[in-house]
């Protein structure tokens, strides 16, 4: 099972409410930056990394939304991964206008680039790779059909609860899928450096069979507040257990996520109170 379904799977649901940012007029911080431990069982294999951050194309003011997952030094020797993807989202309509994956998982690579026209209602798929380089297929879409990043965004800013059941349409590779997100219940986890967290206990399910796993059951977890951040991600299989668990928040912000509000920063703060 490779960390590209990992992220995939993680980052497709990282759904949370409105959340205003400090540096944008969006619903999440522009420069916020979520990383993730990954692990096969109890063992750790790897990391994914999750960043937005403005830039320009032809001229255009666009928002680049990044993930990065990568295996461990010891892991990488039995079955390497590194996959990026990214996708280019214009901040008006928050509707993809180019997604690139370039997943290298073992001997498996894989290079694609979708372009996105919702005006003519399709998206052009292309392959990367120097040997497919004339591979290309046009897709109809719908109006509001993203890709899994730009999902993952725009999600942020609609919120679920308990017992709601929203569906969307969403482009995996080359195809079009049906994702259908459930929520329900709360749980408080702990939350690597951060207080106990109340969260909202979410279950996708898709006609694909999941991004993440093909069989077997998928759970997440989502902070309870204005940033509804995913926390932790499981996916139960006959082989093991894979998870996902939030390590690091980091960029702008003054909430709970902020460095000055982790468990490490208080205690310090403390101990700098006590020597005064």
């Amino acid at each position: 099972m490779s960390v590209k379904k990992i992220l995939l799977q993680c980052i497709l649901l990282c759904l949370a409410s409105y959340a205003i940012g400090a540096t944008n007029d969006l619903w999440f911080p522009v420069g916020e930056k979520l990383i993730y431990r990954l692990y096969w069982g109890i063992i750790p294999v790897g990391t994914c990394e999750m960043s937005t951050q403005w830039i320009e194309v032809e001229g255009k003011r666009l928002l680049s939304i990044r993930a990065i997952a990568r295996t461990t030094s010891v892991v990488s020797k039995i079955y390497p991964v590194d996959d990026y993807v990214e996708t280019q989202v214009n901040p008006e309509t928050f509707l993809p206008v180019e997604y690139i994956q370039k997943l290298r998982e073992g001997r498996h690579i894989r290079d694609d680039i979708v372009k996105f026209n919702h005006k003519e209602g399709i998206a052009v798929w292309k392959s990367a790779k120097a040997r497919a380089a004339k591979v290309t297929k046009e897709i109809k879409i719908e109006t509001d059909t993203r890709d899994v990043l730009c999902l993952a965004y725009y999600m942020r800013s609609k919120g679920l609860a308990v017992g709601q059941e929203e569906k969307f349409k969403v482009i995996v590779d080359d195809k079009i899928y049906d994702l259908q997100v459930k929520g329900l219940g709360y749980e408080t986890m702990d939350v690597d450096d951060f207080e106990d967290v109340k969260c909202l206990v979410v279950e996708p399910t898709a006609a694909f069979g999941g991004i993440f796993v093909r069989k077997g059951r998928v759970t997440l977890w989502f902070s309870e507040d204005m940033r509804r951040i995913c926390t932790r991600m499981t996916g139960k299989l006959s082989v093991a257990n894979l998870k996902a668990v939030l390590m690091n928040v980091d960029g702008p912000g003054d909430d709970i996520w902020s460095g000055k509000f982790t468990k490490t920063a208080k205690t310090a703060s403390r101990l700098n109170e006590d020597n005064t």
